[in-house]
């Protein structure tokens, strides 16, 4: 896992500027590659890489990476798990490897395979940039989900690019201003972080881009998407044998753990209450010795700590639990802030950071999550809310009065299918507003179902596009933030659900083995039965959930704040927005992230000098002490 940066430059060579901006990138993002960096520059491009050493830890592995004659040059960030099968086919065919690394092989099969078929091929999270110097042209890729960030800004002659905002935003003629689209759409509770930046002109290439740079522009392709990736012969099939579907889910995710955990550095999982990373943790355990898992407990609220500990002492995993209180939070969720880049955080976003910074004081340098799981195996109440509401507006349509009535009210599943396409809201007035603002992501629904349309009945229609929608809304949010946490405690964080083939398997699984019995991850569970204790499997979701108490009092920090200037509030409506706050956890939460985001980038106070401050807040209202 590593950063990476360049400068492209579109009818020039590069000059001494790119090599300074390069430079300064790569030091803003030191964090994601503390064991080593390196530069290099031809032609048209620079290119600054810094590592984090996972597979060959030896300097063999430093990058750019650069094939014997010169003519291939790759900087990578992220792992592709099937290199070792990738290496022995180039091998087949007369290539000799240096290194035991993955970028090595990847490098190799870009130069020999082409980059639209290797990409193909290639199972793991990663982005890069690959340079063809035989073709005079640059490659920006992207893995399918997005699991690895990317982020381009073109001035003039150059493009820049790097593997977070905040590396471009230091790079001369770029400078930091705050986008208010993005921070509306955030406001209003859209899922935007994995497809815009809160940052004028940056733009992030989106999940499975696969970019042609040269002389004459910029071809924005794309190798994988969801959608294409649907067989609705197979999506269709509700008759197929449990035990059968059991056996395949098992025998996928047993495999997929299995490369997950390749790594020549220490490894542990993230294990919470749920099935998800219990079943992860499960597995690993056979291929990983000595072993052990991680879960956060906060000093208030509700904790998956006890829950996680029935999980290990079932599996006999040792756990470790990471304590922190209100204080200890407040400061962190600051610099979980600046790391994310935006002010939409989850409670739980400041808890990864104290757990990955304990990872990273163990000598832990990897660690595997569960995420994935709830959008691929329908683990949401929302994709159930969702389902039937499909199912009564297909049958209210039978029985409309007249054919237009019926065509009326079938036409209402295509133009709001999803629960949570409009986080909660479904009014016309709310859908004008979030349409209009990202056309891109809220008229999604209406295109998912078209290619779902042979699907049926309606109601699996409507569940199986409801965990494809979220892959890219919910799902991304979630990775994005915790890529950007991980890495901000130089830690590289893995998730087995979203690998190839357990990503195939379940976008074509029958919403029947995804919800039965009224249960969401219905087949899952069955699979999980084998490894995990019963309470834990029946138990509610939790989510990995932060008491919202933590925020008590921060709400102080809206007035004469940085979020105030951003929206133009006036002094009396900014009294009452406080107000609001003080009575609702959520809106709290919510525009005090938001706050700390305009502090750190629109007033660029430190992430430190922004922590104390919230602790001051609390600590004026009896919360912190």
């Amino acid at each position: 896992m590593c950063g990476i940066a360049g400068v492209w430059r579109f009818a020039e060579r590069t000059q001494d500027v790119d090599d300074d901006d390069v430079r300064t990138m790569i030091a803003a993002i030191r964090h994601r590659g503390p064991d080593g960096e390196g530069y290099w520059s031809g032609d048209s491009l620079m290119l600054g890489h810094c590592r984090l050493a996972i597979i060959d830890t030896s300097d063999r592995g430093l990058q750019p990476a650069v094939t014997a004659d010169g003519s291939g040059v790759l900087a990578y960030n992220g792992e592709v798990y099937n290199f070792r099968e990738l290496r022995r086919e180039l091998e087949d065919a007369g290539g000799r490897f240096l290194s035991g690394t993955d970028t090595e092989v990847v490098l190799r099969a870009l130069h020999e395979w082409g980059v639209e078929t290797a990409v193909r091929r290639f199972t793991g999270m990663f982005a890069f940039a690959y340079f063809d110097r035989r073709e005079r042209v640059l490659w920006l890729c992207r893995d399918r989900l997005g699991i690895k960030g990317l982020s381009v800004v073109r001035r003039g002659d150059r493009l820049l690019f790097a593997s977070e905002d905040k590396a471009l935003l230091r790079a001369s003629g770029v400078g930091t201003r705050i986008d208010t689209r993005t921070v509306t759409l955030s406001l209003a509770l859209q899922d935007v972080d994995a497809h815009l930046s809160s940052f004028a002109d940056v733009r992030r290439l989106p999940p499975g881009a696969c970019w042609r740079v040269d002389g004459e522009g910029i071809r924005e392709g794309s190798f994988w998407n969801a959608l294409a990736a649907i067989e609705t012969e197979r999506l269709g099939d509700r008759h197929r044998p449990v035990a059968e579907a059991k056996v395949e889910l098992e025998n996928l995710l047993r495999a997929s753990v299995g490369l997950h955990c390749v790594s020549d550095v220490r490894l542990a999982t993230a294990c919470s209450s749920g099935v998800d990373s219990g079943l992860v943790t499960a597995l690993s355990r056979e291929f990983v010795d000595p072993f052990h898992a991680y879960v956060v407990a906060p000093d208030t609220g509700v904790s998956e700590a006890q829950g996680a500990q029935r999980t290990c002492d079932r599996l006999r995993v040792p756990l470790q639990r990471v304590g922190f209180d209100r204080e200890t939070y407040l400061r962190n969720l600051a610099t979980a802030i600046y790391h994310v880049e935006n002010g939409n955080l989850s409670n739980s976003t400041a808890a990864l950071l104290a757990m990955t910074r304990q990872c990273r004081q163990d000598g832990v340098k990897v660690l595997l999550t569960g995420e994935g799981s709830d959008e691929l195996f329908g683990g949401y109440g929302w994709h159930a809310v969702s389902a039937g509401r499909a199912r009564w507006a297909n049958v209210l349509a039978a029985f409309g009065p007249t054919r237009r009535a019926r065509e009326r009210r079938r036409r209402r599943i295509a133009t709001m299918p999803f629960a949570n396409a409009f986080a909660g809201s479904g009014t016309v007035e709310h859908r004008i507003l979030s349409a209009s603002l990202f056309a891109q992501h809220i008229l999604a629904p209406e295109a998912i179902l078209e290619a779902l349309s042979t699907v049926s009945p309606v109601y699996a229609q409507v569940f199986a596009g409801n965990g494809i929608f979220d892959l890219y809304g919910h799902m991304g949010c979630i990775i994005h933030r915790h890529d950007r946490i991980s890495m901000a405690s130089s830690v590289e964080l893995r998730v087995p659900f979203l690998e190839n083939a357990v990503i195939d398997f379940a976008l074509n699984l029958h919403p029947d083995f995804k919800r039965r019995q009224g249960r969401g991850k219905w087949l899952l569970k069955e699979v999980a039965s084998k490894y995990l204790p019963r309470e834990n499997i029946l138990a509610r979701k939790k989510g990995f959930p932060v008491s919202s108490d933590y925020f008590a009092g921060t709400e102080s920090t809206l007035r004469s704040g940085a979020l105030r200037d951003l929206m133009a509030w006036s002094r009396a409506e900014t009294e009452r927005i406080v107000g609001l706050c003080a009575a609702d956890g959520a809106m709290r939460t919510r525009l005090v992230g938001h706050e700390i985001f305009g502090r750190i980038y629109g007033w660029g106070v430190s992430p430190e000098q922004t922590g104390e401050a919230l602790v001051a807040a609390a600590a004026e209202r009896g919360a912190v002490g």
